[in-house]
Parts: structure tokens; C-alpha cells; sequence
């Protein structure tokens, strides 16, 4: 009886704990900005950080799936290339678990710059059935000195709230001249991949479940 009451209080602090995430989420933004989110607007912030010369991009969107339909199609990493733009392969090169991936990323720059290669550490987490978390942290790049961010997405009003953030720490040769261009591609890429979720569940349903089963098994196979 002791050890189900315990379980029974584990369960509840831990959808306790994932509701008040998401809250917190929504309540960090003005009533205008959740009004353009739920209009289907992207909303994009940045922060100004004392440790990198770019700030940390913060990117908000709703999408019409369910969050486990967003993670999935974002943890398969090698299909990037099908709809990120500029990227122009992924390669998985290590897997040391089947929640955690290292992928290199090959990218076309402008200013007719040599392509940027950088190898990625993803890792995949599950707080709830309708929270899910995608971590990196790049481990060296070509024009880049660091790069940490995450993807958040959980359930809000039947649909789902991403969050995206990324902070780079670029090399001081390429600071001024990629600032805009790393501004507009964060949030390009994000928009792509709302698009790319949609476009799965109306012409592509048998790929999503394939994407599903795939983070699912990795999702059974990570510590608690």
C-alpha cells in the first residue's frame, strides 16, 4: 500500500511538473505575442548574451499535430537536407545511444564562403506524453567556436507550442558579416519544419508513423 501510494505521488508531481511548464511558457509572453501565435504568426526574440558576439535566438510557432508529430520529424536528422534550407547533407557519425545522436551537417553560406561542416550532438527526451525535447551542442565546426540550443514542444489547446532556441558563438572572422543571415535562417529553418510536419500528416502519413516508431524505440531504450 505504501509503495503504490509513493507511485501514485510520483505520477502526480510529475504531471504537476509538466503542466507548470507549460505554463510558464505561455505566461512569458505578452497577450499581443500569444494572439500572433495562435493566428499562426512566428514569433522570433533574441537575447542579448555577454558571452557570444550573436544573440540567443529564440523562435516560438504553433503547429496543427500533435508534439510527438514535431519531434519525430525533427529527430530524424538525416532528412534535413529534404527541407531545411541551405542544408545541404547530415551524416550520422556516432550513436553512443539510441536517444543520442551525432550527426555532421554540411551547410552552403553565402557571401560565396566555403561550406560550413560541423558535427552535432542531439539528444532526445521525453518529459510527458505531450512534452518532448531535442538538446545539441555542437562539438566543433568550421566557422563556429560553440553552438548549444534545444527544441521544445508541448500540447497547448489541441495543438502544439514549439519553442526553439539556439545560441552560437561564432569565430570573431565571420561575427559581423553572418549576423543577419544566422537571424533569418533560424527562423527559415523552423518554418520549414512546421511546413514539413504538415505536409507528412496530409501527403506523407506512412513516412511520420515510420518517424514515430522510430523515436519511440529510442524513447524505450533511454534512462529514466
Amino acid at each position: 500500500m505504501i509503495r503504490l501510494m509513493a507511485c501514485l505521488l510520483l505520477l502526480l508531481a510529475g504531471a504537476t511538473a509538466s503542466l507548470s511548464a507549460e505554463e510558464l511558457i505561455w505566461s512569458m509572453l505578452t497577450k499581443q505575442q500569444q494572439t500572433e501565435l495562435l493566428e499562426g504568426k512566428a514569433l522570433e526574440v533574441e537575447e542579448n548574451v555577454p558571452e557570444s558576439a550573436w544573440p540567443r535566438f529564440i523562435i516560438y510557432q504553433m503547429v496543427n499535430s500533435s508534439p510527438a508529430d514535431v519531434a519525430a520529424v525533427f529527430w530524424n536528422c538525416d532528412r534535413a537536407p529534404d527541407y531545411i534550407p541551405n542544408c545541404l547533407s547530415v551524416r550520422i557519425v556516432h550513436q553512443p545511444h539510441p536517444w543520442i545522436i551525432e550527426a555532421e551537417y554540411t551547410l552552403g553560406m553565402p557571401f560565396l564562403l566555403s561550406d560550413e561542416v560541423y558535427v552535432s550532438r542531439n539528444e532526445l527526451r521525453r518529459h510527458s506524453a505531450t512534452e518532448y525535447e531535442i538538446s545539441w551542442n555542437v562539438l566543433h565546426s568550421t566557422y563556429s567556436k560553440s553552438a548549444v540550443g534545444n527544441l521544445l514542444v508541448q500540447e497547448h489547446e489541441g495543438k502544439t507550442l514549439l519553442r526553439y532556441t539556439n545560441l552560437v558563438v561564432p569565430g570573431s572572422r565571420i561575427a559581423g558579416l553572418l549576423r543577419a543571415t544566422a537571424s533569418s535562417h533560424a527562423l527559415e529553418s523552423v518554418q520549414a519544419l512546421v511546413k514539413r510536419v504538415v505536409w507528412e500528416l496530409e501527403k506523407s502519413p506512412a513516412l511520420l508513423e515510420k518517424q514515430l516508431g522510430t523515436m519511440e524505440h529510442s524513447l524505450e531504450k533511454s534512462s529514466p
